[in-house]
């Protein structure tokens, strides 16, 4: 059985956990996620937890054979006052290189990942999963994960605007009336 290492990013993973995060990005497009791409994905993924690492946020790493296999980032932050005013965590990006799937490291990263959730003082914790993506969803779903919220996303070449009703009055002075 080959053996993995989980530990914690160090700056030397920077460049393949980059590529790793445009491979996840490519693949999470194939499941319909509808956002625009930014030139270098990777990059402007790591620009946007980089200075957080330790404090708000942790990446931990998969080695198998002396090289990354896996990352999952999780993260930290406080939720509104009117929802509590807890410290929510959130389970927010993992990849899995395909050779290194079927060992159970997405499974291991996502405990390591709660586990430190957890250290931080979360409430709870949280993931988004596009819809699709059936393997992490029966993933969370066996880790006491329970269905809470479903996102939607429109964009506007789909907007159905439905008409206005005919006693409809407006006072929208920052807005063209409808």
């Amino acid at each position: 059985m080959t053996e993995v290492l989980y530990r914690t990013i160090q700056e030397a993973d920077y460049p393949i956990i980059r590529t790793m995060y445009a491979e996840l990005d490519a693949y999470l497009r194939t499941l319909n996620v509808r956002l625009p791409e930014p030139p270098d994905p990777g990059q402007a993924w790591m620009d946007s937890y980089v200075r957080t690492l330790g404090k708000f946020s942790q990446v931990h790493v998969a080695e198998m054979d002396g090289q990354v296999a896996g990352f999952m980032l999780s993260r930290v932050r406080r939720v509104p006052e009117h929802w509590g005013g807890v410290l929510v965590g959130q389970l927010s990006d993992m990849w899995v290189v395909p050779e290194a799937r079927r060992f159970g490291v997405g499974r291991e990263l996502s405990r390591i990942a709660i586990n430190w959730l957890r250290a931080q003082g979360a409430h709870s914790v949280e993931i988004q999963i596009v819809s699709d993506n059936a393997a992490s969803l029966k993933l969370y779903d066996t880790l006491g994960f329970k269905h809470e919220l479903i996102q939607v996303r429109m964009l506007w070449e789909d907007y159905l605007e439905p008409a206005a009703p005919e006693n409809a009055r407006y006072d929208l002075p920052d807005q063209e009336t409808p």
